[in-house]
């Protein structure tokens, strides 16, 4: 079945997600103790940017657990597997209901959570966080034969990250538990990466629970029937940074409190040569195939997420191979205590007050956009990339804490959602035990507007934002400030009430989310009436273009003035002839 689909689950390989940012920040940093993780889910306009909930279940003890191709496109799948929100509807006429490319023994009872991508928040306050890095390994998944690694016809690996993403929710309680699930699972049944993607056949998560986070990268063995792996955990005090490339540096297997590694993570480098017993074991010099795109593409995000949570700490902007020749930091302990709030405003940041702001120069326009579209252009090049990001699909910030005084079970951890690019987006709020999907965020549909859907609306003022960045934006920001100032009242209500019911979580977070849908369905036409013809039409006052782009645009070399209008006529004497000054 799986060469019947071809044309569906490999034909727009590299569109997987690609680029994502993560940052994780331990409790004993954070203003209110929870654990805080984040990820942005950076794809293009054919991934799948639904969320949907996946409701808990019983199993048989002779049953199977059915493993799919998870190919991020929409739909990333189809059927009914995972809940009444991933069979076929009217949203998704004319695609395949997805078929297994193998199975795992099933468990007896499987935990709920929401689900993107990948696995977003289970109801035990497990989450995980994405980040896509290159690898010296690769293979293509059982069943393909798109991206095998050279001497293999037909792939073998049965697990994708975003498969054990979703084992991790369905299984794990905590985020041990999870990152132990996923590497013996990935090293039994094999794990593969992105097929014939430019970004690397690797990949990283920070995985997270009210306790700690860990980091756990990972790529296939030489065989492509195995995988390699690593996983860190983030001491409390700390934060960390994942911009698709691998992290964890120097591994202690025998401090195994903080690291938990493949059993094949040390031989695998021994056996070509890379490392020799009794030296320290580097695992991205040993497995990272470095940063991809262009220089900075990976260290420059590095550098400003340390930067932002620790303004004192001086770091380099430039250097020469961050793969063999680090320069910053695993971690940091940041200046002051972090919230929420910080890594929502960390997923939008464009550089800004830097020299690398994306909102200066010719590049960014006469109105200072931060985007910077992909070009089919011959002209050779590449722009800066920052953390917000045009093609971003979604972005979660996970704040996980346990149950207790002041915040009840189901609205103690919570992931705060934004459907879209996160500096057009609003991020709305989803306790864990909130057990169905939010419909302002089940559409998503890449190839036809929907206005119920968070996420097309949300693009669609990203790209009205274009007309008029510098004016507009504030707009924007302001709209945001508002809706998450409303979700963190909401919040604390819920939780001094003591509401724990599911139906009662459901309808106050439905109706906050159909809430914010509407302000942004208002947002667009505001706007495009607020800034019509390059006009302030509240002051009637021509909004021009800045003097800097002016000058840098040519327009001092545009037509000459009009000449004087001074000869005869009009400036004549008596006899018709021209007036001598």
């Amino acid at each position: 079945m799986i060469r019947a689909l071809s044309g569906l689950l490999w034909l727009d390989a590299a569109s997987r997600t690609a680029a994502c940012t993560v940052f994780a920040v331990g409790k004993a940093a954070t203003k209110d103790g929870s654990v805080l993780i984040s990820h942005s889910d950076d794809g293009d306009p054919q991934n799948d940017a639904r969320l949907l909930y996946v409701p808990a279940a019983d199993h048989r003890p002779d049953e199977k657990r059915p493993i799919f191709y998870t190919a991020e496109t929409f739909p990333r799948y189809l059927g009914d597997h995972m809940g009444p929100d991933y069979r076929p509807n009217a949203d998704t006429k004319g695609y395949n209901v997805s078929e297994p490319i193998g199975y795992i023994d099933q468990v007896p009872h499987t935990f709920g959570y929401q689900s993107g991508t990948y696995g977003v928040l289970n109801e035990h306050g497990v989450s995980v966080a994405e980040s896509t890095c290159s690898a010296v390994f690769g293979t293509c998944g059982k069943g393909s034969t798109v991206g095998c690694e050279p001497g293999r016809k037909v792939g073998a690996a049965l697990m994708s990250i975003d498969t054990l993403s979703y084992l991790a929710m369905e299984r794990s309680r905590t985020s041990r538990e999870a990152v132990e699930l996923m590497g013996q699972l990935a090293s039994k049944y094999g794990f593969y990466g992105p097929p014939d993607s430019f970004e690397g056949s690797g990949e990283s998560l920070i995985v997270g629970d009210p306790d700690e986070a860990w980091a756990f990268q990972i790529l296939s063995d030489p065989t492509g029937t195995s995988a390699i792996w690593v996983a860190k955990r983030l001491p409390d005090d700390q934060m960390t940074v994942v911009a698709n490339m691998y992290t964890i540096r120097e591994v202690n297997a025998d401090d195994k409190d903080n690291f938990i590694v493949s059993p094949n993570l040390f031989d695998v480098a021994s056996s070509k040569g890379w490392w020799k017993q009794g030296t320290a074991f580097d695992f991205t010099l040993m497995y990272s195939g470095g940063e991809y795109a262009h220089k900075y593409y990976s260290g420059r995000r590095m550098w400003r997420g340390l930067q932002m949570a620790k303004p004192s700490l001086s770091l380099p902007t430039s250097y020469e191979d961050i793969r063999y020749k680090p320069v910053y930091p695993w971690s940091v302990s940041p200046d002051t205590k972090v919230s929420h709030h910080d890594l929502m405003s960390w997923h939008r940041d464009w550089y800004a007050g830097t020299e690398f702001d994306m909102t200066k120069g010719v590049q960014a326009g006469p109105f200072g956009t931060p985007d910077r579209y992909q070009t089919t252009s011959k002209v050779q090049g590449h722009w800066e990339r920052s953390i917000a990001l045009y093609r971003t699909n979604a972005v979660y910030v996970q704040q996980l804490h346990h149950p207790g005084e002041g915040r009840p079970q189901g609205t103690a951890s919570v992931a705060w959602y934004a459907a879209g690019p996160p500096h057009y987006a609003a991020f709305v709020p989803i306790p864990s035990g909130v057990n169905e999907t939010i419909h302002a965020l089940q559409f998503a549909n890449p190839k036809q507007f929907e206005n119920y859907s968070m996420n097309w609306l949300v693009r669609r003022v990203m790209d009205v934002c274009q007309i008029r960045f510098d004016v507009m934006h504030k707009d924007v920001n302001n709209a945001q400030q508002a809706a998450e100032s409303d979700a963190d009242a909401l919040l604390e209500k819920v939780r001094q009430a003591g509401t724990t019911s599911p139906a009662e979580l459901n309808k106050i977070f439905q109706e906050h989310a159909s809430q914010v849908l509407q302000t942004w369905k208002k947002l667009m036409p505001y706007l495009l009436f607020r800034f019509s013809g390059n006009t302030d039409i509240e002051t009637m006052q021509s909004l021009s273009y800045p003097d800097a782009w002016l000058e840098a645009s040519g327009y001092k070399d545009g037509p000459p003035d009009a000449p004087k209008e001074d000869k005869c006529p009009p400036k004549c004497d008596l006899d018709g002839e021209n007036v001598v000054v």
